[in-house]
Order: structure tokens, then C-alpha cells, then sequence
């Protein structure tokens, strides 16, 4: 079923049904058409009952049916586009207007039905062809030449009731010749009758003119629609194509990344689309990467404490005095934990992404959140330093996750901490920058050299000397951690060297 439905999903259909619709508008206003001309028919009809009634009545103020009389009843109405036939009360002819005026000659039949686009169109839309051909030239008059008229309306006209009647013509096409028949009364007896005609042939051939431009305009319509559809076809279909065969051509069968989208300089849809593809993969390349050299950096790392651990296993076998044993075991559980520590940054850190997803951020006051922080690090770190905090006026608000926000800040003042001295400060400034609430956190220690500022954010990076950088807590990821909060809550973290210490600036946008 899917397959069957394949090709009606396609764009290029698509559009050429859209413009296919548009171009049957046309086709409404032949059906419209239709409706216009029975009213200008009632139009006729009406003014042929109200002439009809006007020449009865005058023929009436005669008093006879004498040839004579209707001759200058006749002259004087004025009735070239009609025809007018008195009776007597027997049917029979006594006068007929063609015989006093000369008829307005019919135009000629158009040639409009050997037209191609009229071929096309009967063709086409069959079920309308009847309104598509015009009529054939034939006898319009129903009582043509005849010096007696019977039917049933001619009785009912006879017997002193107005009748009216609409005659369709032979032919391939109807061609309706209308009639009204008004009696001649004279003291209250019927001595004969008015029969007026007229056709509806002029009226016709010109609707038939007016159809067969419709058939132009709705040929010419199909035509633009076409051409719009190949357009569309070539400007937005092909485009999508060829970004369907470089999606299929980024990655191999294994899921790696062996080519790139080539951003569109296309100023439309497309081109964004084909540049928001481009920075997806660039993205996806640079987060591959990140894998890539996140693994080696975890190999590494875990190389050197496993290292540490053989060599102390070993040496276990090869000494025997109390004491070496003891140094061996406590290397090995010293290298032990710091393996522990280091596998819980790795996961922390490499998780730490699918959590920012998951949580819901909410508005923050970060001054009131700093606030709470470095109280609790007042009381960790007693009067060892101490920890000044300055909050700026105006609104702090930012959107983040409240615990997040705390490890970002107690990562850094832990670092900060650190490397202060005893006796020194801590000194934490938040304040509005715009539109991003900027916390500054200033140590008094010896600062970060020049050559490792740009690296500072890394992971497993650290500056520490040697025996300090296997004290607890210290895996070179804390940093790192930071850096990813941050850059997840759109914010900025920068770290610079002031006269004494470092500052780390923290940028997040207001809320």
C-alpha cells in the first residue's frame, strides 16, 4: 500500500496538484456561465411578455383583426429583433411582422467549434460538451411558414389564457426560440391572438465566444502550471535529492563519519537547511572527536595509576622486610582510590550532558544562591582564609538548575581555596553585565602561568606540583566540569591572572 502510495507523497506531485486545482477556477466560471445566461433568458422572456401584451392590447383598441391595422401597430412598436403573428380564432395567420419589416439577418454560425482548443476542451471535459459546441443554424421558428398554427397553447391562448411556451431546437446543441401568445380581446370575446417570438440563438454564440476564451485561459493555465511544476521541480526537488545522497554518503555501514554536507550558498529554505545540516555535522564531527580524545585521555590517566599498582604488586614478591610491605600496600591503595576518583570525574563528566537534557531549568537568584555557598565554605574552612562577598543592585536572575549552579561554584572556590594562603581572601563579586549576570571569584595564591591559561578548562589538566596532584580530590576534571555547565546554560567562563592570584569570571545570561 505504501509503495502504491509512494508517488502521490512526492513534492513535484504535490505541487502539480496544487496548481492543477488553481488552474480549474476557470472551469467554475464556464458552470457560472451557465447560471448568467438563464438569467438573461428570464431577462427575454420577460421583456418579450410585456411587448407581446403592449401590441395585443393595441390591436385590441382597434377592435378588429383587419391586416391594415396590425401593419401600423407593427411599424410603430418597433420590433425588428422579434417576431409577431396575429391569429384569428381559428389559427389561422392573419399578419406577421416578417411580412411588414424585414427581419434582422442571423449572423453567421462561428467557426469557433473547428477551433483545436475547442476540440481540446470538448475532449477534456467531456461531461460538459453539450455547453462547449455552439449550435448549428437551423429553422428557429417552431411554426415556420405555416398559415395555421395549432397546438395546445395555441387553444389555450384561443380560449382567452395568456400561454407560453419555449421550443429547443434540432441539432447537435439546443438553441431555444421563445414564445408568449396574449389573446385579442374585444367586449369580452376572444376574436383572435398576439404570438410573439424571439430566439436565444445571438445570446448563445456569444456565451460560446466567451467559452472558448475560458478554454485558452484554462489551456494556457495547465501549460503555466506545468512549467511552474517543472520549476519547483528543479529549484526545490532536485536540491533535497542531492542533500539525500550526501546524508546517505556522510556515514559509512559501521555509523562513522566519512564526508560532510557541503553548506548551500542558496539564500532560501534549502540553503539554510543545508547549512543547518553542515553545523549539525561539524557538531557531530567535533563531539566524535571529543570522544575520540576523551578515550585516549582516560587510557592515559588510568595508565599511570596502573602502572603504580604493578610495580608496587611486584615488588611485594621481592621484599620481605614489614615495613617495605607496608609502603608497597599503602601505594597500592594510595593509586587505588585515586583510580576511584578519577573514574567517578569520568562518569560525572561524561554524563553530565544527557543530565542538563533531562532537568528542567528554573529563574535563580544567583546572588542569594552565591550567597548560600560561601557561607558553607566559611564554616568548612573556619579561619584558616577568609571569603568576601560583594552582591551588585538590580535583578541577578538567571535560568539553571540550582544544583548545577552549586558545582559550578564550589568547584572553582574549592580551587580557589586551595591555592589561597592562610590568613588571605577569597573575594566574590556578582553583578548585572547587561544582559548576563557576571560572578567573579578572585584567589590570593600565585596565580596560573601564561602558558597554561588557555588550557586550564581541560580535562585532566592541572598545574599543581607533582605531589600535590595526587592529593584527594584533585583529578584535573573539576575545571572541566565547570566548562560544561556553563557552556550547556549558554554562558561563558574565563579564567585571567590579576596582581595576586587568579580570576574566574563566570558569564550566564539574565533570565
Amino acid at each position: 500500500m505504501k509503495r502504491l502510495l509512494r508517488p502521490f507523497t512526492r513534492l513535484t506531485f504535490r505541487l502539480l496538484a496544487f496548481n492543477l486545482i488553481l488552474v480549474f477556477f476557470p472551469i467554475a466560471g464556464v458552470l457560472f456561465l451557465g447560471q448568467y445566461e438563464q438569467r438573461l433568458e428570464t431577462a427575454e422572456t420577460r421583456d418579450l411578455t410585456h411587448r407581446a401584451r403592449l401590441i395585443a392590447a393595441a390591436i385590441a383598441r382597434e377592435g378588429t383583426l383587419d391586416p391594415d391595422a396590425f401593419e401600423d401597430v407593427i411599424h410603430r412598436s418597433k420590433i425588428e429583433d422579434m417576431r409577431v403573428r396575429l391569429i384569428d380564432s381559428r389559427g389561422r395567420v392573419v399578419g406577421d411582422s416578417h411580412d411588414v419589416i424585414a427581419p434582422v439577418p442571423q449572423r453567421p454560425p462561428r467557426t469557433d467549434r473547428q477551433n483545436v482548443l475547442y476540440r481540446v476542451g470538448a475532449y477534456v471535459i467531456r461531461p460538459l460538451k453539450r455547453l462547449l459546441m455552439p449550435p448549428e443554424q437551423v429553422e428557429f421558428d417552431y411554426y415556420a411558414n405555416a398559415t395555421r398554427l395549432e397546438g395546445p397553447e395555441i387553444g389555450a391562448v384561443l380560449r382567452g389564457r395568456e400561454a407560453f411556451e419555449k421550443k429547443i431546437t434540432a441539432g447537435k446543441q439546443r438553441s431555444v426560440t421563445l414564445y408568449h401568445m396574449v389573446p385579442v380581446v374585444v367586449g369580452g370575446w376572444t376574436i383572435g391572438a398576439v404570438v410573439a417570438s424571439k430566439s436565444t440563438y445571438s445570446i448563445l454564440q456569444d456565451f460560446y465566444v466567451i467559452r472558448l476564451r475560458v478554454m485558452r485561459i484554462f489551456i494556457a493555465s495547465i501549460l503555466v502550471a506545468i512549467l511552474v511544476s517543472i520549476f519547483f521541480s528543479i529549484t526545490i526537488v532536485r536540491p533535497i535529492r542531492r542533500l539525500r545522497v550526501d546524508a546517505r554518503a556522510v556515514l559509512d555501514r559501521r555509523g562513522r563519519i566519512r564526508a560532510h554536507f557541503m553548506g548551500s550558498k542558496r539564500l532560501d529554505e534549502i540553503g539554510e537547511l543545508s547549512r543547518a545540516l553542515e553545523r549539525i555535522m561539524r557538531r557531530l564531527d567535533a563531539h566524535v572527536a571529543f570522544v575520540e580524545t576523551f578515550t585516549a585521555d582516560v587510557v592515559h590517566e588510568v595508565k599511570n595509576p596502573l602502572a603504580s599498582i604493578r610495580n608496587a604488586t611486584e615488588m611485594l614478591h621481592d621484599v620481605s622486610d614489614p615495613a617495605d610491605r607496608r609502603r608497597f600496600q599503602h601505594v597500592i591503595e594510595q593509586e587505588v582510590a585515586r583510580m576511584e576518583r578519577l573514574l567517578s570525574g569520568i562518569r560525572e563528566i561524561s554524563t553530565i550532558d544527557a543530565s542538563l537534557v533531562r532537568e528542567q531549568p528554573r529563574a535563580l537568584d544567583l546572588g542569594a544562591l552565591m550567597s548560600k555557598i560561601v557561607d558553607g565554605f566559611r564554616l568548612r574552612e573556619g579561619t584558616r582564609i577568609r571569603f568576601d562577598i560583594e552582591l551588585g543592585d538590580g535583578p541577578l536572575i538567571v535560568r539553571a538548575s540550582e544544583d548545577r549552579l552549586i558545582q559550578v561554584f564550589e568547584n572553582i572556590l574549592d580551587n580557589a581555596s586551595s591555592f589561597t594562603p592562610p590568613g588571605s581572601a577569597v573575594s566574590v563579586r556578582v553583578a548585572a553585565e547587561g544582559a548576563v549576570v557576571a560572578a567573579r571569584i578572585a584567589d590570593q595564591g600565585p596565580g596560573i602561568p601564561e602558558a597554561n591559561l588557555s588550557r586550564i578548562f581541560d580535562r585532566f589538566f592541572t598545574h599543581r606540583p607533582d605531589a600535590a596532584r595526587h592529593e584527594p580530590g584533585h583529578t584535573g576534571l573539576g575545571l572541566a566540569i565547570v566548562s560544561s555547565i556553563v557552556d550547556a546554560y549558554g554562558g561563558t567562563v574565563v579564567v585571567t591572572n590579576a596582581e595576586r592570584g587568579a580570576v574566574f569570571t563566570v558569564r550566564l545570561p539574565k533570565a
